[in-house]
């Protein structure tokens, strides 16, 4: 069967399902809705000599498959053409499947069905607990365009390959202050969000060690606004933990003073000379990817805090931190 062939099938299904909907309610709701595309599929399909029948499972993508092409179900019961669609990492496909479509029925406003290239319709990754395609009926733009790449080469590229341009994309969506958080698809956040207060010292000492790794502006001096948000958007974004003042991280009194007690100096000094040796640990098993978005570049472990020295220098203003801190690592 021939494309043409198989858009003709999808463009007498559509015609079909739209009166339906608008004829009585036995396809209204996601399931019905997905129970009525299949039966009108094999109507208008009957002429054809194809199989239609769902995938080999009801988790699977996509949802229905005739002769080799695939047809992913969408639902809206707004007056909507735009959808939050599947994983892009697209673990249980069928790989029976060649090309995809989706039929799309709306019952908000006047219901109606349509139908499209899946690839066509994809046109932004949401983030939410592991990025998603969003499809939208209407937009045009499609979202492969901007990666420069096509959605079949997609599909066929392990996770990291998929990651890297979903990343890519994300970047030049940010604003000033935010951070992506998911830089790889095996990560996780936790259920709960956490108020840092509320975590033992040695949870502290630890998380307070990889964000100062990461973030090597808190050097810069005291006046110097926003110097811990990417050190408190770390924390949250990549461990679930919210630090409602992001100064207790490493120039509060209660950080500053854990080894000298007496007021006055450079308290960021002291906080980071109280966890040196965490530093140390976390240039050595943090991930390669958080060094791509926090410092723009890949280092490599044994490199890690020679940078980071280089870095701090650069931003600290009448203090070289290189003079204080990790001096027997060089």
């Amino acid at each position: 069967m021939s494309p043409e062939q198989f858009e003709a099938i999808l463009t007498k299904t559509s015609r079909l399902l739209t009166a339906a909907l608008r004829e009585h309610s036995r396809y209204h709701g996601p399931a019905a809705f997905e129970k009525g595309c299949l039966e009108m599929l094999k109507i208008a399909a009957r002429e054809c000599d194809v199989v239609v029948e769902p995938t080999f499972h009801p988790h699977a993508f996509p949802d229905i498959k005739v002769n080799g092409y695939g047809i992913e179900v969408k639902y809206s019961k707004r007056d909507t053409w735009h959808t939050v669609g599947n994983s892009v990492f697209e673990g249980m496909r069928d790989e029976s499947v060649r090309s995809v479509y989706v039929l799309f029925g709306k019952i908000g406003g006047t219901p109606e069905v349509r139908w499209g290239r899946y690839e066509e319709c994809i046109t932004h990754v949401r983030t939410s607990n592991s990025p998603r395609f969003v499809l939208d009926m209407e937009e045009g733009d499609p979202l492969f365009k901007r990666f420069g790449i096509s959605y079949e080469d997609f599909t066929n590229l392990d996770v990291d390959g998929k990651m890297a341009h979903v990343r890519d994309y994300w970047r030049d969506r940010l604003k000033r202050g935010e951070r992506l958080w998911w830089l790889e698809e095996a990560h996780t956040l936790p259920m709960k969000v956490q108020l840092y207060m509320h975590l033992s010292p040695e949870e502290k000492l630890t998380l307070r060690a990889e964000a100062a790794l990461l973030c090597p502006q808190i050097c810069k001096g005291s006046r110097q606004k926003g110097k811990y948000e990417d050190a408190a958007m770390y924390l949250l974004t990549y461990h679930g933990v919210f630090c409602p003042q992001a100064r207790d991280l490493f120039s509060a009194g209660s950080v500053a003073m854990r080894t000298k007690k007496s007021r006055g100096g450079n308290y960021v000094l002291r906080a980071l000379q109280d966890i040196e040796d965490r530093m140390r640990s976390a240039a050595e098993s943090l991930d390669d990817a958080l060094f791509e978005e926090y410092w723009g570049q890949a280092c490599a472990p044994e490199k890690r805090l020679r940078e980071w020295l280089r870095r701090a220098d650069g931003f600290a203003k009448g203090w070289k931190p290189s003079k204080h801190l990790f001096v027997n690592d060089r």
